[in-house]
């Protein structure tokens, strides 16, 4: 007898939002890649991948790992991220990254850990 393991929603499509959606995309050539944030009401603010149909209409194929299940809100990537430190906004190919964190300038980044 063969024991299928079942998988939560969270389980199934976390992490994979970029993959699942391109893959949505390339099958449905009406619909457009979109990189940004998913704002759900219980766990705030995620980054996040879907796709948009030529109407403007959101299609996420991974909103079920949210508990919200998609209902919250969708907001497009602007090209910005926001300095740890100091709170500037810039340009994301002129931040300076390490690891998960970004910083306006080398200068940011070193009075965040100290120097």
């Amino acid at each position: 007898m063969t024991t299928e393991i079942q998988q939560t929603d969270y389980e199934k499509y976390r992490g994979k939002c970029k993959q699942l959606a391109k893959a949505l995309c390339d099958t449905d050539p009406s619909l457009t890649l979109v990189r940004g944030y998913y704002l759900c009401p219980f766990w705030g603010r995620q980054q996040h991948w879907w796709c948009r149909d030529n109407m403007g209409v959101i299609v996420d194929p991974t909103k079920n790992q949210f508990p919200s299940k998609g209902v919250g809100d969708y907001i497009e990537f602007d090209g910005t991220v926001e300095c740890e430190y100091c709170g500037k906004r810039v340009d994301e190919e002129d931040a300076y990254f390490v690891d998960h964190h970004c910083y306006c300038s080398g200068p940011c980044y070193g009075h965040d850990v100290g120097f």
